[in-house]
Parts: structure tokens; sequence; C-alpha cells
């Protein structure tokens, strides 16, 4: 367990030691001091593997950008187990800092390998941690904007009313990902009970859904997130939802927040089959997704209904300009038209959708 200290607000990196000796851990201490926006937060006292999962702080949970301070010499293997177990965890913007008094290098490269960004020699000082602790700030303060480019697009999907078709559209799309974009996809049924991901393709449900993920977001690794998904022969990468009538789950906006910005590391996209209905994570959920597809049909229930949520849609700027409505079954004949949608709603509509049966067959 580490030793937590309190954080102020405006703290950007969160410093934290593993295994550290003495001469580490006050050269961690006394650097962080001299940096603005820099706190050491603690230390890990033993090395990260499978069967020791840690416990991560709130400060470490909170933290945009967050340094691991890792010594290599109680046990060089278990440190470099370590490095690569920190690249699984939900820790944002991480870096890794590797000390040791030995500096072989055939080690120097599989540290990198693991994930290290620099290797320090021993006897630490402060002085030189913290240049290294500056050098993180500024190219993080620089990269920001071109760091997001390289994580995963999140889209979730809503019905204006059910049965529009939002499940056979969000399939679709991720089984087309997949298969003609060769991106690595994540589909995840994020309906309490009953959903139908796992029915369309042919698959058993599994035990584990996205609400118990979400429970479990402070040890969530790859390790973990393995263990609650299924897997399509095309490659694709489901979260069910339960087989069963279930109680309907009430998730922390806090943990899905960490759950959704560590599922973009692990994939190209995460497309999200979800309900307007949880209202306690509606928020959440579309501030953390990149495009809001609200799906509807070219009837009068679903439209009157679809004039409904756009008018909540639109009281932030930031929602009105992810949004996309999609019109299903839509037909050349229908009595409303994609410009009259538009002119009801004052939103565009995305795109018009003719009928279609969801096949997942390798003929998709």
């Amino acid at each position: 367990m580490p030793i937590e200290i309190p954080q102020p607000d405006h703290a950007i990196h969160a410093v934290f030691c593993v295994c550290a000796t003495p001469d580490v851990a006050t050269a961690a201490t006394e650097a962080c001091t001299e940096l603005p926006n820099v706190e050491f937060v603690g230390e890990f006292h033993e090395y990260f593997s499978p069967e020791r999962r840690p416990q991560l702080s709130p400060a470490l949970k909170a933290a945009s950008v967050c340094i691991a301070v890792v010594d290599c010499d109680r046990d060089p293997e278990m440190a470099l187990s370590t490095m690569e177990r920190l690249r699984t965890m939900a820790l944002k913007n991480l870096s890794v800092i590797a000390y040791s008094t030995h500096t072989e290098a055939s080690y120097l490269l599989r540290a990198m390998r693991a994930g290290c960004n620099e290797f320090l020699n021993k006897p630490a000082d402060a002085k030189t941690l913290q240049e290294a602790l500056l050098r993180f700030q500024n190219v993080h303060l620089m990269g920001t904007s071109a760091a997001k480019g390289n994580t995963g697009r999140i889209l979730s999907f809503y019905g204006a009313k059910g049965g529009v078709g939002t499940t056979t559209i969000a399939v679709h799309l991720a089984n087309n990902l997949v298969r003609r974009h060769r991106k690595r996809t994540l589909l995840i049924d994020h309906q309490h009970q009953l959903g139908h991901v796992a029915l369309y393709f042919g698959m058993k449900d599994s035990q584990y859904h996205f609400d118990e993920l979400v429970r479990n977001a402070d040890r969530l690794d790859s390790d973990l997130l393995n263990g609650f998904i299924v897997r399509h022969a095309s490659g694709l990468e489901i979260l069910t939802s339960p087989d069963s009538c279930a109680p309907d789950h009430a998730s922390n906006p806090e943990e899905l927040d960490l759950v959704l910005s560590f599922l973009r590391l692990q994939y190209d996209y995460i497309i999200i089959d979800t309900s307007l209905e949880y209202r306690d994570i509606v928020g959440p959920m579309l501030r953390g997704s990149d495009e809001i597809c609200l799906v509807t049909t070219p009837d009068v229930a679903a439209l009157r209904d679809l004039a409904r949520h756009i008018e909540h849609f639109t009281l932030t700027e930031e929602t009105s300009r992810k949004l996309r409505i999609i019109v299903n079954r839509s037909h050349s004949n229908d009595p409303v038209t994609a410009p009259q949608i538009e002119a009801v709603v004052h939103h565009p509509v995305w795109i018009a959708l003719p009928q279609c049966v969801c096949r997942t067959d390798e003929r998709d």
C-alpha cells in the first residue's frame, strides 16, 4: 500500500517510488519539493506481479501525469516485470525512471523494452532526478495535443427510443472496423440485463460485464480486462451484457472516467451500445465519448423523442459538437425526410441508413 500524502487540486505530476532504497526515496522527495505542480505521493514497498496488484491511491487516480521511480537493485527481474505491469495500469501519461547500481548494456536494453523512459545510476541525487522530472514535464506540456491523437476513439450509441436498431448499427460498425479496417476494437454491450450483442454474434455471454469492470477500476490492468472480454473469430473483442434479468447497476462516475481512459490506451476504437436510462453516468459517458450517436427512425414517436433528447443534448456546446444523428430504416418514400428532421431538431442528420439485417459472417 502506498503512503498517501494529501494532494492540492492543481497538482499535475504525481511521483511515486517502487522498492526504493533510502537514497532514492530521499532524492525523489527533495526533487519534487523544488518543482511547481509536482507532488511526491508515496512509496510501494513491493514489486508488482500478476499475484500482487497494487492499490492505487486517490492522488494517483486524479493525477494528469504519473512518474514511477523504480529501484532495480533488490530484484532486477521483478523490477522489469514491474515496469511492464505499470504500462498496463490505469495511470495517465505514465513515465518510468529506473535506478540501479549496475548498468550493463543488456539490462538497459531490456529495461527500455519493458517501458523504462530513463535509467539513472546510483547513488541517487535530487538534482539529477529533478532534471529528469523537468524533461518529462516539458514533454508533457508541449505534447499534450499530439498525445491525444494516439489514443483510441470512443463512440457511444443511444436510441431515441427502444426498437430503433441501435444495437444492430453498433454491431455492424464494430464488425467492419475489425474486418475491413483491421482496427483493434472493443464492443461494449452496456445494458444492465438481456443485451443482444452476444446473441447477434452467436456467442455465449461472459460471466463478467461492464459494470463489474467499472467497480474494479482501482485494480484495472490488461490481465483483469482479458478476464472480462470474449473474443469473436473475427478478432473483435466484446464486453457482454448479463444473459438474465438483473437489477439496474449504479456506476461511479469517477470510476467510469478511469475505465474509459484505460480502454483508450488498449484499443483503436471503443464502441458502446448504451442507454439514456442510466442517468447517474449519462453525463460522464457523454463527456468521455468522442462521438455521441443518437439513433432514430423516421416515425412520429421516435422523432418526438429525438427532438426532446436534442433539446437536452445541446445544453452544452461540447455535447452538441460531438452529436451525430443517425436515421435508421430510411426510405425514399418516408413521409418525413432528413431535411425536415433537421429543421425540427435544429441539428444536422449525420447519415440515413436503409433497412438492414444484422449479419456477422465473412460477407459483412
